[in-house]
């Protein structure tokens, strides 16, 4: 079994167990009955009023002003018969069903639901497809906009369209819950499926590029070659967050956060600010993150191999004889770790090795991968001991 799983040991922690702590992870609708309860404040949903044409400009424009293309749009492409059918309706001045967008901070609005629509309206007013086999409005048939007469292509350009507007100051963990109540997929949308739509821009490049890359395959046993949940992209998320956090790149920016910022247990709050973070940064720290991340991973593959990243069992020979799955808090410590370490250093391999092994057994670091393992306590346990370890080896 691959994919982000959550464990104790082989001796405390049964396998239905790992699978329900990697949907607590990963599942946008699991939360804690105290986390539900938002301040009202803290929900920002306007409905907003918008014209084909006004949409229309905004996705025109350079940099585009709408984002149509995200990932986690999974539905299918409408057949040319179900566009022609929306511009009849449009035609004939019947409502459409509410669409939904989501506002980032720089104004950007990324479509939750409604983006096989606007990408028939979008294109019927580019000429791109003629209207036929209407069933009501036959005198259309044959026409492409262009062909129509002022009146009719003024009805399609001054189309009202109703949107929900999520705002940019509404918190991570609230729209994970719009996003999960309107999306009308037959799967539910993970945190990190979410979390690639509401930061689409280099941050989500960038996580694409070094979960495919060669080095994340190696270091991670090649677990996430068959990947469809976006978990290596969540793995990889996690390992940065920390990495800035701890580096004190995201406290010192005045892009985001105060240097007042100091992580509370927050997971989802420090992954979203992550996020914009990397999307506000020049290309060149862009690059730098990039390279200490391949780096790390190609550290981890030098100093421990493909099992670095889970507990094992292993015989009296020290033969490993069970292989449990991959343990995001360990990849995230273990590759904050390398970063501390000279680069494959053969003088240091084999104690490299004992070390993490030791770490592994040690109760304190297994307790920190059970409950509350993103509590500021366990993670901050977590980092001071690979700390530790890094210290007494170099």
């Amino acid at each position: 079994m691959s994919g982000i799983m959550e464990e104790q040991t082989a001796h405390t922690i049964a396998e239905d167990e790992v699978l329900q702590y990697a949907d607590e992870q990963l599942n946008p609708s699991i939360y804690a009955d105290e986390e539900r309860i938002y301040p009202m404040r803290s929900i920002k949903v306007e409905r907003g009023f918008f014209s084909a044409y006004e949409l229309k400009r905004k996705h025109d424009r350079l940099p585009s002003q709408i984002v149509l293309d995200s990932e986690f749009q999974r539905e299918g492409v409408w057949k040319l018969q179900q566009k022609r059918e929306l511009i009849e309706s449009i035609l004939m001045g019947l409502p459409l069903p509410i669409f939904y967008f989501n506002e980032d901070k720089a104004g950007r609005l990324i479509v939750i639901d409604g983006r096989q629509r606007l990408n028939a309206i979008f294109s019927y007013l580019n000429n791109e497809f003629l209207l036929d086999k209407l069933k009501i409005l036959d005198e259309f048939n044959k026409k492409r906009f262009s062909d129509l007469s002022p009146v009719f292509q003024s009805k399609i350009e001054d189309y009202q369209i109703v949107a929900h507007v999520i705002q940019p100051m509404t918190p991570d963990r609230v729209k994970f819950d719009i996003f999960d109540r309107v999306n009308r997929a037959g799967t539910k949308l993970n945190k990190q499926e979410i979390r690639n739509a509401l930061y689409q821009g280099e941050a989500t490049r960038l996580l694409n590029r070094l979960s495919k890359s060669k080095v994340f395959a190696a270091a991670t046993g090649n677990s996430f070659a068959n990947e469809k949940r976006m978990k290596n992209r969540y793995l990889i998320s996690r390992f940065i967050a920390f990495y800035l956090y701890y580096n004190k790149m995201l406290r010192n920016s005045n892009i985001l956060i105060n240097a007042l910022y100091r992580y509370s247990g927050d997971i989802d709050e420090l992954l979203g600010m992550t996020m914009e973070y990397l999307n506000m940064i020049s290309a060149s720290e862009i690059d730098e993150i990039e390279s200490q991340t391949l780096r790390s991973l190609e550290q981890v593959s030098f100093y421990l191999g493909e099992n670095a990243f889970r507990l094992v069992d292993k015989n009296a020979d020290g033969v490993v004889v069970k292989r449990y799955p991959i343990n995001m808090n360990i990849f995230e410590t273990l590759m904050y770790g390398m970063t501390l370490l000279p680069y494959k250093d053969e003088t240091i391999k084999d104690k490299i090795s004992v070390a993490i092994d030791a770490l592994k057994s040690d109760a304190e670091f297994l307790d920190s991968l059970n409950n509350h393992r993103d509590s500021e306590s366990k993670v901050s346990l977590r980092f001071q001991k690979i700390r530790q370890i890094a210290g007494e080896l170099t």
